[in-house]
């Protein structure tokens, strides 16, 4: 697995909730010495964002520029709508991620919420279920 997707609570979990941080901490830095690419769409950074936008900006803005840094971030388009919508998605958010995913030619996702992914076609992960299975 070269290129893994990175739903947007995987993000939130690496940079502010700690009691998830040390399994995302650990994925993220043995994936990288494996030669893992690790995704993330342009949606994860405006949710990301959102659920921020109370935080002072200036650390917002420091780890958005640290994502865009660590993570390929995958454009978000009409295609991806389009497919998304013809899953009828219990959580839309999330068929959209997976239309990114597909769209980077990702092999797996990480997510805390594999159950929102019931229509996916590649594996969707815990980022624990991941660390047993593949390092």
């Amino acid at each position: 697995m070269k290129r893994i997707f990175l739903d947007t609570n995987f993000i939130i979990d690496y940079f502010i909730r700690e009691e998830f941080q040390a399994p995302a901490d650990y994925l993220l830095t043995y994936g990288k010495s494996q030669g893992v690419i690790f995704y993330i769409s342009y949606l994860t950074l405006a949710n990301f964002a959102y659920i921020l936008r109370k935080q002072p900006k200036e650390q917002l803005f420091q780890i958005l520029g640290k994502c865009i840094k660590l993570f390929q971030v995958i454009d978000n388009n009409v295609y991806q709508v389009t497919q998304a919508i013809k899953l009828t998605p219990k959580d839309f958010e999330d068929a959209l991620q997976y239309q990114a995913a597909l769209e980077g030619g990702c092999n797996c996702i990480i997510t805390r919420n594999s159950k929102d992914f019931s229509f996916a076609k590649i594996p969707v992960y815990s980022p624990d279920e991941f660390i047993s299975l593949y390092l």
